[in-house]
């Protein structure tokens, strides 16, 4: 099980939305989506001097766009992920708004993630108001989704990689992490990601649905009632949690032809080609936030595990130069 220590929240949904960003806004705000030129984003630095003298903040993520038509303007999208209930998140907001435009001098489409385990009795605000007793001077809003007031089974007929790993934050009652955990599966295995994004989303999706023991006998047995084609699509998505138990079910449960080719299919789909898989998308990130590739990160990687290549995916975006992170490869 993981604990909450263990869990960087932050990296996990960075990782997520900055390979998924025109996902996520499909998903979620299709308004913003419909205006938007997204099939280039730019992930900019989002390191940001909210108060002087003080160190600076960062910006969970902040991408570059253009909106569409024909007098296009180019724009910022700042996405802030807040998991804990935290006082002052609205006007921190307004800080980071007001240090973007600062700093870029572009507007910003301002959006809110809330994704705390919980509803919150109130739902979370989306202004940030300077009001004296002869007039209002500012009102400051943004944009947001509160992830638990949505029920994941209004998002199980999506194609959306985003809604569907996102199910794993909604509402959902506890006898639903089993049927939730097949159907996400089934969904995922149908859209063909590839196989480097199939594994950020199925590896997000199991961090936040982390199945006991008990529920994991029941997926086995479930997975066990799947036909030969959903089985073999569902293999290649396999991560720690369904490996154990899915061998395991797979050998006691069909016969020992198919317990067999899924064994191989596993052997090849994860222990040679996970590490050249998470290789290649770690290079792509790499050079798409820093825009070249220093050769020798890609012999450091080529020798690293697996879990070692997944941790650096989540420091390579709070790295803020090539050079920092540089020095947490060799760390």
């Amino acid at each position: 099980m993981h604990s909450r220590r263990e869990i960087d929240h932050d990296g996990l949904f960075k990782l997520l939305l900055s390979q998924f960003p025109a996902d996520f806004l499909q998903a979620f705000f299709p308004k913003i989506y419909q205006h938007l030129e997204l099939q280039k984003p730019e992930f900019l630095q989002q390191e940001l001097v909210v108060k002087p003298g003080y160190r600076k903040k960062r910006a969970d993520l902040v991408i570059k766009a253009s909106t569409k038509g024909e007098n296009k303007e180019a724009v910022l999208i700042h996405i802030e992920i807040q998991v804990a209930k935290r006082e002052g998140f609205a006007k921190r907001m307004f800080k980071y708004f007001a240090s973007l435009i600062l700093k870029e001098d572009l507007p910003v489409i301002p959006i809110a993630v809330f994704a705390a385990d919980h509803v919150s009795q109130k739902e979370e605000p989306t202004c940030y108001s300077v009001t004296f007793p002869f007039g209002k001077v500012l009102n400051y809003h943004f944009f947001k989704v509160e992830l638990k007031r949505l029920f994941w089974r209004d998002y199980l007929d999506s194609k959306n990689p985003v809604a569907l790993a996102l199910m794993s934050k909604m509402s959902y009652a506890k006898d639903e992490r089993v049927p939730m955990t097949l159907e996400f599966l089934k969904r995922i295995a149908k859209i063909g990601l590839g196989f480097e994004k199939e594994r950020i989303v199925a590896s997000f999706f199991e961090t936040y649905v982390n199945l006991t023991e008990n529920e994991q006998r029941q997926l086995d047995e479930e997975l066990a009632k799947l036909d030969d084609k959903e089985v073999e699509a569902v293999q290649q998505l396999m991560t720690s949690w369904e490996r154990r138990g899915y061998e395991r079910g797979m050998t006691e449960g069909l016969s020992e032809g198919m317990a067999q080719g899924l064994s191989q299919g596993l052997t090849r789909g994860l222990a040679q080609g996970e590490r050249q898989g998470q290789v290649k998308l770690l290079l792509h990130q790499v050079k798409a936030r820093f825009g070249s590739i220093p050769p020798e990160l890609e012999n450091i990687f080529s020798s690293m595990p697996s879990d070692k290549l997944l941790f650096l995916s989540t420091k390579l975006l709070h790295a803020s130069t090539l050079e920092e992170f540089k020095q947490a490869c060799l760390s």
